[in-house]
């Protein structure tokens, strides 16, 4: 499916253009997330969601009671979900609601080809099931927490860093193969580490991309490995994620130039790879403890 899936998703619930991001897994493979939320209606909304070759999980912000509900015409006991429960959908199937109350959730769309590329990773059978949840509530703290990461990425626009969105839907759709599939039991993940010229490449890859516009794909295929074996590889290796272990490079070349140079924030901000002054400002804090012209005043003086 291709970007059009979250508009083709909005108009199945009668909400126009919701934001929406793809990560790529293949080049005819996509895990998108779609953020949909609307205010309680003067009168009840239909929806339809029709059929795909893919899982749809609907993960909710805030909590919404029983509606009625329909899977392929039949009738399903949709039980009252509270904020941070999600449900689990086979698009093989034709689902139908009538929704009132107002609602805010995101919506992790899982074409099959995702599971099977995921299985294929991590050497487990194919084809790799999820468990449809049949109208009943999940709890899943790993996919609440992803998702929170995934939502501000999601109106982001153009600044929208690449490597964090592969990273966090890799652990999207790994976590929900593993917990939540119907594969034999999952293997235990080979833990060797890159050798010395994969981690060359990558960490040279990585510097050359500050911004972080750059994927585990791409990463990954100029070191010969799988995304999976190379995400692996590489916290093997450095002791850190790719994402982190970019981030940590990004606010030590920070670090040099707010002492070595006479350059304004909002521009070392720029070659930093941050969005914006804003964005290097919040990053810059949370990894430091200080703001970056309070922290080049107390060491220059």
């Amino acid at each position: 499916m291709s970007g059009a899936y979250g508009d083709k998703l909005g108009d199945s619930v009668g909400v126009k253009s919701p934001p929406t991001i793809e990560a790529r897994l293949l080049q005819t493979a996509d895990f998108m997330t779609t953020h949909l939320a609307w205010e309680e209606r003067d009168s009840e909304a239909a929806t339809r969601i029709g059929r795909e070759d893919a899982f749809l999980v609907f993960l909710q912000r805030r909590a919404i009671p029983a509606n009625p509900y329909w899977i392929d015409g039949k009738p399903v006991d949709m039980k009252p979900l509270d904020r941070g429960q999600f449900l689990l959908l086979d698009l093989h199937q034709e689902h139908q609601s009538i929704v009132r109350a107002a609602v805010d959730c995101l919506a992790f769309y899982v074409p099959r080809a995702s599971l099977d590329l995921i299985a294929e990773e991590n050497e487990t059978r194919r084809p790799i099931t999820l468990r449809a949840s049949f109208g009943d509530p999940i709890d899943d703290p790993v996919i609440w927490h992803l998702g929170e990461c995934l939502l501000p990425a999601l109106h982001q626009g153009p600044a929208i860093n690449r490597l964090f969105i592969d990273h966090v839907s890799l652990a999207m759709v790994t976590h929900l193969a593993a917990r939540h599939g119907e594969a034999a039991a999952w293997p235990t993940p080979r833990r060797s580490a890159l050798a010395a010229w994969q981690e060359r490449r990558a960490k040279d890859m990585l510097l050359a991309n500050m911004d972080g516009k750059i994927g585990l794909e791409e990463l990954a295929r100029n070191c010969g490995l799988s995304r999976a074996h190379f995400a692996r590889a590489f916290k093997a290796t450095t002791g850190l994620t790719p994402m982190r272990w970019l981030f940590a490079q990004r606010i030590e070349r920070a670090k040099s130039l707010l002492l070595n140079s006479a350059l304004p924030i909002d521009e070392i901000a720029h070659y930093c790879g941050f969005a914006d002054q804003s964005h290097f400002t919040r990053a810059f804090s949370g990894a430091v403890g200080d703001t970056p012209g309070a922290w080049r005043r107390s060491r220059k003086f």
